[in-house]
């Protein structure tokens, strides 16, 4: 497409930020290398005051004997090629609309002070990059939406690695819950926490956590527990005086990540559950915690000694305080030679995923929070399939995860805390996270339900866009918010190498299958929990 006064059309209506064009131009007919008069998702221009203002056409339609183009006035185009989000002067009714031209189009996406940061091209005009506001986007939290099939992961992939490629001293961390994204990272700046390998000890849980962990909030004893894991957590922490805690023991809170050995625990509460007191005789009878506890030891002891749990209670690299700074170098990529860590969860029990991902989480706002270097010390903390642990339903079982995350969504930008959120099922993730994403990558939704909810989340001159999300392509998405300089349908590049996401081949493999399984290495890989064997 090239630079040209093409006119389209003129303006019959304006609405504030939108404006109603009147199409001359035969909307079947193309003009300018495919371009399409009236196309939903094309741009148009009217002149005015020297300057342009540049609109989105949100849908098209047949108005008696016309051809009539809606659209949302995103921003102006100076004389000198400078784009600026907002509309300075409205157009007026009779001014002409004309083809936005490709050295205009450039000046939209990389003429604009700051944006340099791209993973993907125009899906309408061939050669165009869309750049973004790194610092926007990173820092102001991204949605990553659509159906499976979309190409979510693929998408998310390709952001992270277009980072890593750009940006030579990230700090990411990745909650990967199905294994997808090892194979996509391959380099040696990469840390794989796979799940035969993931440590987080139980002394860094807070009480919150611990308390997901060990208390069931549907037995009639559960407040009672909790009263008194949180007086026997305090009096653990405070226990073990090394030399890496002497002088602030008495600032030791039930939350501090101070080490403790569990049995200490364990024997408090077990003295509470079995203690006897004299009555008014001296007669020894059960005093009122008596038998509290017996639900609860049997929970906590039973997840101590199961080999799925072995992670978290019988930990081999963090025993210590001493190795809560190895710890934190590991994860936050802290002069270790790496620059994300990829946190497989695939083979962390169901009912330990939400404790994991809050803990990671909580770590990593606390680190920054008291980190007197956060402003130079920026963290992205990715949440993959985030609707599993960060749920929209009031009362879910763990509620630790969603405190954790919610926290980074509303206070992280603060404390120099980005996070990417990617969801399957937009309407089943927590309100107060979508709410404070203010840059959406949204690929196809095809559930009403869904494409309804997004639709409420972007302001209402953008609505009409979200009509295109259920016939986006494959690893197409509608980008808006405020690191992208205006909406845009983005075809994302395809990330190399790829994650282990693709779609099975049903088809290929059922036509010509695999020979001689090895059936006994399953079952060894099966029994031991380990993808190694």
């Amino acid at each position: 497409m090239s630079d040209t006064h093409m006119k389209i059309g003129e303006v019959i209506e304006v609405h504030g930020e939108r404006c109603v064009i009147e199409l001359s131009a035969d909307p079947t007919i193309e003009m300018c290398d495919g371009y399409l008069p009236g196309q939903p998702g094309s741009n148009v221009k009217v002149g005015t005051c020297g300057e342009s203002v540049i609109g989105i056409v949100t849908t098209a339609r047949r108005a008696g004997s016309h051809n009539i183009a809606d659209c949302v006035l995103v921003g102006t185009l100076g004389d000198g090629g400078r784009f600026t989000r907002g509309v300075v002067t409205y157009p007026n009714i009779g001014q002409r609309a004309e083809v936005v031209g490709a050295n205009e189009l450039s000046s939209v996406f990389s003429g604009y002070e700051g944006y340099d940061f791209a993973f993907g091209r125009s899906a309408q005009t061939a050669g165009q990059r869309v750049y973004l506001n790194p610092n926007r986007f990173f820092s102001q939290h991204v949605a990553v939406l659509g159906t499976t099939g979309c190409g979510k992961s693929c998408t998310v992939v390709s952001i992270l690695q277009h980072a890593l490629a750009k940006y030579p001293d990230t700090h990411i961390i990745v909650l990967d819950l199905h294994g997808e994204y090892a194979a996509a990272f391959p380099g040696d700046d990469v840390l794989h926490v796979e799940g035969e390998k993931l440590e987080l000890p139980y002394w860094v849980m807070n009480f919150d956590e611990f308390q997901d962990m060990t208390i069931d909030p549907t037995e009639d004893t559960a407040r009672n527990q909790a009263t008194v894991l949180r007086d026997s957590l305090l009096r653990a922490r405070q226990s073990n005086i090394t030399k890496e805690v002497a002088g602030i023991i008495k600032s030791v809170t039930v939350d501090s990540p101070v080490h403790f050995e569990v049995e200490e625990l364990v024997g408090q509460m077990r003295n509470w559950n079995i203690q006897l007191v004299p009555d008014a005789s001296g007669h020894m009878q059960p005093g009122p915690l008596y038998g509290v506890f017996d639900k609860f030891l049997i929970r906590l002891e039973s997840r101590m000694t199961d080999p799925r749990f072995s992670f978290m209670f019988q930990p081999t690299r963090y025993r210590d305080n001493k190795s809560l700074v190895q710890l934190l170098a590991d994860y936050l990529s802290i002069d270790s030679g790496k620059r994300m860590a990829v946190i497989d969860l695939s083979g962390v029990p169901s009912e330990a995923v939400a404790v994991v991902v809050a803990v990671v989480s909580r770590v990593a706002f606390d680190f920054n929070q008291w980190n007197p270097d956060r402003t130079r010390f920026p963290i992205l903390l990715v949440y993959e399939e985030a609707h599993n642990y960060v749920p929209n339903a009031p009362g879910a079982r763990y509620t630790s995860a969603k405190i954790a995350v919610e926290r980074v969504a509303k206070e992280g930008r603060k404390y120099g805390l980005g996070a990417l959120f990617v969801s399957q099922r937009p309407k089943e993730l927590s309100d107060t996270v979508l709410a404070q994403c203010n840059n959406f990558v949204t690929m196809r939704l095809t559930n009403p339900d869904d494409q309804a909810y997004v639709r409420r989340l972007v302001p209402d001159a953008m609505s009409g866009l979200m009509g295109m999300l259920p016939a986006l392509r494959t690893g197409e998405a509608l980008l808006l918010g405020d690191a992208v300089a205006m909406p845009t349908r983005t075809m994302i590049d395809k990330p190399e190498p790829l994650p282990a996401s693709s779609d099975i081949e049903f088809g290929k493999w059922w036509t010509d299958g695999v020979k001689g399984m090895d059936l006994d290495r399953i079952a060894k890989r099966w029994r031991a929990r380990s993808r190694a064997l």
